[in-house]
């Protein structure tokens, strides 16, 4: 069993975020970023890498990993359809998270 606490943070409302939460049956914290705060603090905010199909500034999906100590270890940052396959995660934590 790994020990690690998944945080999902996205710039929609937090009402949506809510019903998508409460919909899917998440067993996981949502952050709502409304103002994009976060996204620009880990300077993913911006113009995406496939900007000719979306045109306006947005959070780029990203997927973190983040030790005890606030220090990020890991990070995948993608595009509208590319994310990390849930094995990379796994591999990822087992390499920078287990120790």
């Amino acid at each position: 069993m790994r020990n690690v606490k998944f945080v999902s943070i996205a710039t929609d409302r937090a009402r949506l975020l809510k019903r998508l939460a409460d919909k899917e049956n998440y067993k996981f914290s949502i952050i709502a970023d409304e103002q994009a705060k976060i996204s620009k603090d880990y300077n993913v905010f911006g113009i995406p890498i496939d900007y000719d199909t979306i045109k306006s500034e947005l959070a780029i999906p990203s997927t973190y990993l983040i030790d005890r100590n606030g220090k990020i270890v890991w990070r995948y940052i993608g595009t509208k359809t590319d994310r990390p396959k849930i094995q990379d995660i796994l591999n990822a934590i087992d390499t920078y998270l287990q120790n």
